[in-house]
């Protein structure tokens, strides 16, 4: 088997405050191969984007990554734990190594300065490039990216971009490194069909290209059957399930990916003869004890046992599955 390019061992993340400890990401592991991407899925609230930001080192007070948990990233023939280093660490990591594309594009960007500059920061910063070589750089990633007239859009500022373009420019200054691994937290969010389709296209065309690594965080599972190679459900900050991503789609195995799937919108449903499945209840609040399974309280396979304590996570096949009835 192919020795991952990142491994995730035990990560957990908590955010004080006065009155509470709130765990947002509970005890993770997984990993992640060279030239795979990898579908985090879940609701708003499940801990996708922490457990991203806590990848990056973006995790500021009151927020700390537990001291035990590792976060190996393969640089050389080595492996070196991100959650060691210090600040200056970690910036020699963020764009070289690991580059992440931003949920909100329009707050990614300084209002005050033109794109193409925007985009060249990171060559002057980890290339070594003079600013007039960044930025020839910079327009030349524009056009990868397919902008149009990217010469002249160079020179716009982000209110004159629309949220597909700027979504592409996110993509170009997140490519401008050519780092090992990609996080794309939910790129298509806000944008119409016809334009994530371009956006999920244009990644997986850079993922082939430069054979990078990517992890892709969404709360839609009906997009990325065909983009993705490996699937993780969490929810609550745990790892309901994970697996290849044809079989998680077609035989799912956790009843929280059954539900996930059941409140796609189908084509050919009609209101009048259709009713749109939605899961009942909502995920937990930040800091609620939850003692037995995280999903029991809106599980349809709820037994006792599942609400007396917290399932394991067992191996079935080639899948990962915490339930009791799986």
């Amino acid at each position: 088997m192919e020795e991952p390019i990142l491994r995730i061992e035990n990560l957990t993340t908590r955010f004080h405050n006065v009155n509470r400890t709130v765990t947002a990401v509970d005890n993770l592991s997984f990993s992640l191969c060279k030239n795979q991407i990898l579908a985090i899925v879940g609701e708003s609230g499940s801990g996708k984007s922490v457990t991203n930001l806590s990848i990056m080192g973006l995790i500021d007070e009151p927020g700390e990554i537990d001291k035990n948990s590792q976060i190996l990233l393969k640089t050389g023939d080595s492996y070196t734990d991100l959650n060691k280093l210090d600040e200056k660490g970690l910036q020699k990591i963020r764009g070289n190594y690991i580059s992440m594309i931003f949920q909100e594009p329009s707050a990614s960007f300084n209002p005050l300065f033109k794109l193409g500059g925007q985009i060249g920061e990171s060559l002057r910063l980890h290339g070594r490039m003079d600013k007039k070589k960044a930025y020839r750089e910079a327009v030349a990633l524009m056009e990868q990216v397919h902008i149009p007239s990217f010469e002249h859009r160079a020179q716009d500022y982000p209110f004159q971009m629309s949220g597909g373009m700027l979504q592409r420019m996110m993509i170009a200054q997140a490519l401008a490194c050519k780092p090992d691994i990609l996080i794309a937290d939910e790129p298509t969010t806000a944008l119409d069909v016809t334009t994530q389709a371009q956006i999920l296209g244009l990644i997986k065309e850079k993922q082939r290209e430069t054979l990078m690594s990517v992890i892709f965080i969404t709360h839609d599972l009906a997009i990325v059957e065909d983009f993705c190679d490996r699937i993780m459900i969490l929810y609550a900050g745990n790892l309901m399930e994970e697996g290849d991503a044809k079989d998680v789609i077609g035989n799912p195995a956790h009843p929280y990916t059954k539900d996930l799937l059941r409140a796609i919108p189908r084509p050919g449903m009609f209101k009048e003869t259709d009713k749109l499945f939605t899961i009942p209840g909502k995920v937990p609040s930040p800091g609620e004890e939850i003692i037995g399974c995280p999903y029991a309280k809106r599980c349809s396979r709820c037994t006792a046992e599942c609400i007396a304590k917290k399932p394991v996570l067992r191996i079935i096949g080639n899948r990962k599955v915490r339930c009791c009835n799986a």
